[in-house]
């Protein structure tokens, strides 16, 4: 299903990175539209001005399972990644659950391919909050719902599948039937 938020579309994204560290770049960028359908997502190939010496993490490659060669073999353009991008978030609400780093890290993205990022990623907990008061779900009750789906969906470290889990978490607050069914299990 896809959400609509207080007039807008809602895309759910996600940044995998090369590190935590203040050289760090995104390598996989993921995002979900619709909750029923496969997420997308797509590798970064590094730019050439991104210092990979001191911006990989071996620490963080343990976690997310990408390498240096999926990224050349596999990897898109920056200039790719940027232009795919403004067609995805054009007029939608997008929204991450680490806007801050996510953010920061587009826009190490949009630098390195000589672009300004015109939209911002947003707190994806601002939404759920937004849902579950519309919904007229007390706190407690939003909450249970939320670790539920922490449960069902967990948290692979690969940007596709957790935008899904972001999605599916903002679909329990949201839609009654899909509560029902999932109360069901």
């Amino acid at each position: 299903m896809r959400l609509t938020f207080r007039g807008f579309e809602v895309l759910f994204i996600d940044v995998e990175a090369s590190g935590l560290s203040s050289a760090s770049f995104p390598i996989e960028i993921g995002w979900v539209l619709d909750d029923e359908v496969d997420p997308e997502s797509f590798l970064v190939r590094p730019s050439e001005i991104w210092d990979f010496t001191s911006g990989w993490s071996a620490q963080s490659a343990a976690i997310h399972g990408i390498t240096p060669a999926m990224l050349e073999a596999e990897g898109i353009s920056v200039e790719a990644a940027c232009t795919r991008l403004d067609g995805l978030t054009r007029g939608r609400l997008v929204v991450s659950d680490a806007p801050r780093h996510d953010d920061w890290w587009l826009g190490r993205l949009y630098a390195a391919a000589g672009r300004q990022k015109s939209w911002a990623v947003g707190d994806v907990e601002r939404l759920y909050g937004g849902l579950a008061q519309e919904a007229g779900l007390d706190p407690a009750e939003a909450a249970s719902l939320l670790t539920w789906i922490e449960q069902l969906y967990p948290h692979p470290h690969r940007a596709g599948a957790d935008a899904l889990r972001l999605a599916k978490a903002a679909r329990i607050l949201s839609d009654p039937e899909f509560r029902v069914k999932f109360h069901n299990l």
